[in-house]
């Protein structure tokens, strides 16, 4: 009956440190400034993750940024069918109302950002419980990189090199979320 009894508690203990949702570390401060354009969204040169079948799948990120410091970072994968990469992230994603609304109501690819020229930063719950933070430079108000992203639980660190692109777009999704403050 002991047994038994610490068993569930174990169990109960487990499952309700599995589920936790984790905080971002970097406020929320609105953005004023001119350093970005911010009428739109930008998107990622492609790149492509080892896959076992050999058929590695080609992704671009797209992110929007928001004047209350909030942002949505997410990855498109791109098919060799899609024609039109560009119009696919707008009808297909940014338009998506079921997309958007699991982004904001799960939190799914979103969160804060922050500028102190030239430097760009991004804190992003790429997972319900796995945030990573993008570090990067601006080049000019519509291109900026990407060159570093780090795991906030592992402190793992990855180099990239992702040029961002502007493009002028709207009206985008609404920013209200429950989860960036």
């Amino acid at each position: 009956m002991v047994k038994r009894t610490y068993l569930l508690v174990g169990i109960i203990l487990l499952t309700s440190c599995m589920g936790k949702l984790r905080h971002l570390t970097m406020p929320k401060t609105s953005y004023w400034g001119d350093e970005l354009r911010i009428d739109g969204y930008y998107y990622s040169n492609s790149y492509s993750y080892f896959s076992l079948d050999g058929n590695d799948p080609v992704y671009k990120d797209v992110a929007l940024l928001y004047r209350d410091g909030f942002c949505i970072h997410t990855l498109v994968k791109v098919s060799q069918a899609t024609q039109d990469t560009l119009n696919y992230i707008e009808n297909e994603v940014l338009l998506n109302d079921i997309l958007t609304t699991k982004m904001k109501n799960e939190p799914y690819h979103i969160g804060a950002f922050r500028i102190i020229y030239p430097d760009i930063t991004m804190e992003i719950w790429e997972l319900r419980d796995a945030i990573f933070t993008h570090h990067g430079k601006i080049l000019n108000d519509t291109t900026f990189i990407i060159n570093k992203r780090r795991s906030n639980r592992t402190g793992k660190i990855i180099q990239e090199n992702l040029i961002y692109r502007f493009v002028q777009f709207g009206p985008k999704p609404d920013s209200t979320n429950n989860f960036v403050k």
